[in-house]
Formats: C-alpha cells, structure tokens, sequence
C-alpha cells in the first residue's frame, strides 16, 4: 500500500511560533506584575490617628470609613482629618507625613527600587508636616507635594505645607524646588520655579498668582515668621522630628478617638514633649475643682493653677492669650484643649507666670464654647487639679444684604469655553446674597458668605470628571435657607491618549475636597 506524504500547509508552520510567541508575552506581562506588586509591597505606609476624629477613602470606593490607628494605606487612598484631628502617615523608610486638623490628602505615588524612592501626596486642602527619611542602600529618595496651584519637590528634608486660601511651604531643613502652575486657555503651565532654603517660607495667594500670569515676578520669598514658630504645631513638629513616637503602640485594635470615649476612659495624645500619654479625664464640661477632675491626679501636691486672662468669657477675636500663675514647686505646665495636651516650652523650672496662645490659625480656638485646662506639674510629673475656663468664640456674622441671585458660570480654567482636554477643570462664577453655593450635592467649603464670586474644581482622579460629557448642576442658598434656581452647565473632557506607561506610575489618586 502506498503512503501518502501530506503537504504542509503553512499555518502548520506558523502555529509553532505564534505558541511561542504568546508564551513570552504571557511571561513578560507575569513578571510585570509581581514587579509591581513587589514594588508595593516593599513600600508599605500605616495611616496612625493621634487625636480627634479622622476618615479614610480606599481607592475606587465612594464612602468614607472610620479611620483607625494601624491601617495601611495602598496607593489612591484618601484620608481626611476632622477640625479637631490630627493624624501621621509612617511610611516604609521612616519618612514622616503628619496631618493638621481639617485636612485631606490623597496617597499619589509610593515607590522603591534599588536606586529609588518616591513618595507623592496630593494635598487638597489643610496643612502637613514632611519629614523626609531614606532607606539603607538606596541612592534617592524623593517626596514631592501636590497643592492646587503648587507643585513641591524635595530631596531628604523637612517642610511644612500649607493649602487654604492661602498656599504656604516653609523650609526647616534642606532644599525645596516649588514650581507654580497657572492655567490659561485650558491648559496647565509652569509659569516659575522657586527654590526655598531652610527658614525660608513661599506664600502664593490670588494676587501672586494672577501677577505670575501676567508673566511678572512678584515677591514672594521671606524668612519663616516668628509668629509661626511660637504655634504649638510648630513645637509639636518639631519634638516629634528630634524624638519621633512609637505610634505603632497604639496600632490595630486601638482606636485613638476622643470624640467617641467614655467619661472615664483613658484618653491617648502627645504632650508638647512627644510624649504618648494616658491620662484618666472627661469629655464633659465640668467645673474646675468638682469631683471628676480631682480624680485626675490624687497626690494634692501642687495647688491648681490660677487663670488671671482674659477676664471676659466670650470673644470676638480670633486669636488672644490665656494667662496665669502657680505655686513654687511647679516644673512644668499643661493645658488641655481641643488639639489635646500641651507642655508650655516657655515656662521654666521657678517660674510663677504663665502664657498660652490661643488662636483660630493653630485650631485650639473654633467657633462657639472651647473649654481648656491648665494643670501644674512637679519634679515627680505629679499633676494637681486643674484650674477650667470656658471661652466662648463668637465670629462676627456677615450681614448679606444683597438678594439671592441665580448662580452665573463664568469660565472654565480661565476659558469661556467649556472643552477641555486637561483632568482637572477649575470652574469660576458669579453670584449674590448667598450664604453657601452647592454644587452637585457639595457645599463649597472654601466658599464666604456674601461673596459674590464661587470656584468649584473637578478632577478626573477624584471621579468628578470623566472622559466625554459631564453634568453639573450649582445653585446657591441665603441665610434663611431659600435656595435659588438651579444652574446647569456641562464640562466636555476630550481626554488625551495614554502615555506610555513608565517605570513608576503614580497611583489614581487625587484631590479629596470637590470644591472650593
């Protein structure tokens, strides 16, 4: 019988490869992605909550949770510290990020490698303190610090970052470039770059910024004032960098939360020495002397402080001193509030006055009563009773006299025109009688009653804007809670193609606060 050779049809030849072929990109595409899994897991970071109440945004998630001491954080999370909260961020080389009350920010970029280290935040709103650290064995490590309009960069060193209505950075160790970013017709410059020195501070404002768009230099370099050197942040700050806390103490199960305790648990908070303590006190108003403050310390050894200022109880101002005395015998004194407690670093051993500033900018002063408590303390660190006043804060009101008007959107990233190819829309307009301007169900935070002007701010990274089409909706309320018509306007993000992915990606992440 005769056999037949088949030909070989060329797809028989062919398959051969494209198996191969297809092989390897399986393989390419596996090792990327235990690269980049490895890369994260090498750079870890733990989100710590030292006083007051504070929240967290897990990346893709649209509620916010409960923070707890102990969390790790993963790239594109975000976290939010409450008008009384403090918080701190350890990462993996030791490099510190501390929260000040009422403030966001958004976990950008965590990397490592053999050469590098890149940590990234974008600070939407509040102040943070960044004390940079490096790993052994690594040749660089890079921090950099995202603000509205402020893009900072540094290498191993200490500053501080402020982004109110006012954006601040201050120096207090090493170099920091601060490159200024402006936006006409859409688009997003570098219109400057300012490199910052130890005990220098930049201060950008609305002025300054609209002087760098018209291509002048305004100044806006100085020294770090001695104003803001005397704040308890500043002193909190820098206790902490020269003797850091262990706050992985209090991690996992703990949660430091003071507005949630009991009457007679302990509550956790830093000391203006850095000091973690536990102190037996009350969250409710007690009065000085009574029998739920004695139990604070039993020794009697010292008498309780006396309060000598101010002597009236309500105020206007919003920043003033407390003022008094103490006993001989008195080696340190403490004053509680709402920012926790905190050791007078001016009161020396013999000393028989003593100051406290109290002020709105350092947050241990906000609208309505603030109760605070001043406790001597001996050579032993035995506390006496404390002396207790309650200072009522009364911002003066803004009389609007103007009528509600409608709400009139005026540009879009200084455009008339609403497409834009850019991920984040700074949106601009006109209104009056107002006493909050809401857009899409978020009340503009950094809005003044009676402006007569509202900025709103969509990014693609937090999920307020989206690529085509998207729909807003503004309209604003007055002081008996009338609200006018609704505006409606449409912002077209022609988003531009993807780049090529490069070595270290910052995560999605973004800005936390939806508006201004």
């Amino acid at each position: 019988m005769r056999r037949v050779n088949r030909r070989k049809k060329p797809v028989d030849f062919l398959l051969p490869f494209l198996i191969l072929v297809s092989i390897g990109i399986i393989g390419v595409m596996a090792f990327q992605v235990w690269q980049n899994w490895d890369k994260q897991g090498k750079a870890d970071a733990y989100f710590y909550v030292i006083d007051g109440k504070a929240k967290i945004l897990p990346y893709a998630q649209t509620e916010w949770n409960n923070a707890y001491s102990g969390t790790k954080l993963l790239l594109g999370d975000a976290l939010k510290t409450f008008p009384t909260g403090t918080a701190v961020i350890e990462f993996f080389n030791g490099t510190k990020v501390r929260l000040n009350h009422d403030t966001a920010v958004v976990l950008a970029d965590l990397s490592k490698t053999s050469d590098l280290e890149t940590i990234a935040i974008n600070l939407d709103n509040g102040v943070a303190w960044i004390k940079g650290a490096k790993s052994a064995g690594v040749r660089d490590a890079h921090y950099e610090v995202r603000t509205a309009d402020l893009l900072i960069k540094a290498d191993g060193t200490v500053f501080e970052v402020e982004s109110k209505d006012t954006q601040i950075v201050r120096v207090l160790d090493g170099d920091v470039s601060v490159e200024i970013l402006v936006r006409t017709n859409g688009q997003e410059r570098v219109v400057d770059t300012v490199s910052v020195g130890v005990g220098q501070e930049i201060t950008i404002d609305d002025a300054a910024l609209k002087a760098f768009v018209e291509n002048q230099r305004p100044s806006v370099l100085r020294a770090i004032s001695d104003d803001f050197k005397d704040t308890d942040w500043y002193k909190w700050n820098t206790t902490e960098d020269r003797s850091p806390t262990n706050f992985s103490l209090y991690s996992g199960s703990t949660k430091i939360d003071i507005a949630t305790l009991d009457d007679s648990q302990p509550i956790i908070s830093i000391s203006g020495s850095g000091e973690v303590k536990t102190e037996v006190d009350t969250i409710n108003n007690t009065v000085a002397g009574d029998e739920s403050d004695a139990k604070v310390e039993e020794s009697g050894v010292l008498k309780t402080p006396v309060i000598t200022e101010p002597k009236e109880t309500t105020v206007k101002e919003n920043s003033f001193v407390l003022k008094g005395t103490v006993a001989e015998g008195t080696v340190k004194v403490v004053v509680n509030s709402n920012i926790g407690d905190y050791e007078l670093g001016k009161f020396q051993k013999g000393d028989t006055d003593w100051s406290y500033n109290i002020s709105v900018a350092i947050g241990n002063l906000l609208s309505g009563e603030n109760v605070y408590k001043v406790y001597a303390v001996d050579k032993d660190g035995n506390r006496s009773t404390p002396a207790k006043i309650t200072i009522t804060y009364n911002k003066d009101a803004v009389t609007i006299e103007d009528k509600l008007t409608n709400p009139v959107v005026l540009t879009f990233n200084g455009s008339t025109s609403s497409v834009v190819d850019t991920d984040t829309v700074t949106v601009e307009g006109s209104i009056k009688g107002a006493e909050k301007v809401v857009v899409n169900g978020y009340t503009l935070s950094q809005f003044e009653a009676g402006a007569t002007t509202w900025k709103y701010v969509a990014r693609e990274s937090v999920g307020n804007l989206k690529s085509g089409e998207n729909e807003y909706e503004v309209y604003g309320i007055d002081p008996d809670g009338n609200k006018s018509a609704v505006t409606k306007f449409t912002i077209t993000y022609n988003k531009p193609a993807a780049a090529p992915a490069a070595e270290s990606t910052p995560a999605p992440g973004g800005s936390v606060n939806y508006g201004f």
